[in-house]
């Protein structure tokens, strides 16, 4: 439903005793939103003295019915021009709502997901180390002597005549 669709409830409005339903009392309030571009509905109910604006099934305002001016512009009527700003802060919360939902669904939906149409990813993905290293342990064992200072051997401390057999040592390249 839209949100400058409002609908305005109205009861019978007692005076002197007689419960009639007057319109004239809210076309202050319907004219004044429809020159804003609202699109205004009346409804009159059997409940008197009653008065209640709603916008997408949800109520924005409620007065009694006795506290609106006969058939006058808003800009004389406080309680019209209270029953006016209701409406719009209501709509503008609930155009701030949508949009707010309407951004989530759309992350729910992955519309910004990475393919070769959307904002590329310059960062290092998984990086291909190929075979894993020898621990220091392991080396150790191959060429049969313990290094100091450094944690596994090298071409230049291994023995001469001597080849590592562990093939990810740097001896036996």
């Amino acid at each position: 439903m839209s949100f400058l669709y409002v609908v305005i409830y109205y009861g019978p409005c007692e005076t002197f005793g007689i419960h009639i339903h007057k319109p004239q009392i809210v076309y202050g309030i319907r004219d004044d939103l429809q020159n804003k571009g609202y699109r205004v509905k009346l409804v009159p109910v059997k409940w008197a003295n009653y008065c209640m604006l709603e916008i997408c099934g949800h109520e924005v305002f409620r007065c009694n019915l006795k506290n609106l001016k006969f058939n006058t512009c808003v800009k004389r009527d406080v309680i019209a021009q209270r029953a006016i700003e209701a409406v719009l802060v209501c709509s503008s919360m609930l155009r701030r709502a949508r949009a707010y939902l309407w951004f989530w669904s759309l992350i729910d939906h992955q519309l910004f997901r990475r393919s070769k149409f959307g904002p590329q990813d310059y960062f290092l993905t998984n990086a291909d180390h190929g075979r894993p290293f020898a621990s220091p342990r392991d080396c150790v064992k191959c060429c049969g002597m313990f290094i100091e200072g450094e944690l596994e051997c090298t071409e230049c401390r291994a023995l001469k005549d001597r080849k590592c057999n562990f093939p990810d040592c740097r001896c036996t390249k």
